[in-house]
């Protein structure tokens, strides 16, 4: 059995996806697995995966698209290894990165990093890397705003097992990670190190589907609220404090709701450590401009 297996959801990956697949294999360790699924890819894709010849290498296909969620998702259902990580189709794998994940989920059962930013000529944006965020505090940042990466992703394959995989939602990766919260598994992000180059180009899915787009996102807003209910007690309406942030540099809008989940989380904050809370307050007063 192998030790690793690292998943790659794809539809219509060319040109990028020769670099993906090329700098994951080179940083991936001997006991590791490559689950590639093309999601109904119609350009060079297929083509491209079927001319490869690694050991290491599964490749799936989906007829027609099935969407990310469901793509990820299968792809774990073929994973046989310990830990499973992801990377999407367009970006770059960092060579250090699965030592470095490897050594730091111990004692928790998810870890992300950071990332380098880069263009679609693979030339890097001037690096912003953030601090770490502990277990303990994550869910309370987790409330705040997605903070995590999916395609940084490292985790124990038995715990992403327990939480059914991915929903089909436009905001699978945000929404997997509240439900982690709630039902107790141990996630940080490890301090400013990247893990891969993330690349940013105006074909990429993540442009357009933001989740804080999704007004009529009822699936996400229920996992909003089932951790919010169960780590701060906030018991108010999980689309009002989803989706209503302000336009940059007004004030935050004025709600019952918004005021109640405000004084829920900083009570909750209170009962952290100093570094923690200074952490998740200093993101709570930033998101709602108090």
């Amino acid at each position: 059995m192998p030790h690793l297996s690292v998943l790659i959801p794809v539809k219509d990956g060319m040109p990028y996806l020769k670099s993906t697949v090329a700098s994951t294999l080179r940083a991936m360790p001997r006991d590791s697995e490559l689950l590639v699924l093309d999601d109904g890819s119609t350009d060079g894709t297929g083509a491209f995966l079927a001319g490869l010849s690694d050991k290491r290498l599964k490749v799936f296909r989906n007829e027609q698209s099935a969407g990310v969620a469901a793509a990820s998702t299968a792809l774990l259902s073929h994973a046989s290894g310990e830990h499973v990580a992801r990377i999407d189709g367009d970006d770059i794998c960092l060579p250090w990165r699965f030592a470095v994940q490897r050594r730091a989920l111990d004692g928790v059962d998810m870890v992300f990093s950071q990332a380098l930013m880069i263009n679609a000529k693979n030339v890097p944006f001037k690096p912003r890397f953030e601090p770490g965020i502990s277990a303990e505090a994550m869910p309370l940042h987790l409330m705040l705003t997605n903070v995590l990466m999916n395609p940084t992703m490292y985790a124990s394959r038995a715990a992403l097992e327990s939480l059914g995989g991915y929903q089909a939602t436009p905001a699978e990766d945000y929404d997997l990670w509240l439900r982690a919260a709630t039902a107790g598994l141990r996630m940080r992000r490890i301090p400013r190190l990247p893990t891969i180059a993330y690349r940013r180009h105006q074909t990429q899915l993540s442009q357009t589907r933001a989740w804080s787009d999704e007004n009529g996102d009822k699936i996400l807003a229920e996992s909003f609220s089932k951790l919010a209910a169960d780590r701060i007690g906030f018991h108010g309406s999980a689309s009002t404090v989803l989706y209503n942030r302000p336009a940059a540099g007004k004030p935050y809008p004025e709600d019952p709701d918004i005021a109640e989940f405000v004084r829920c989380m900083m009570e909750a904050a209170s009962r952290l450590g100093e570094n923690d809370r200074r952490g998740v307050e200093a993101r709570l007063l930033a998101s709602y401009r108090l």
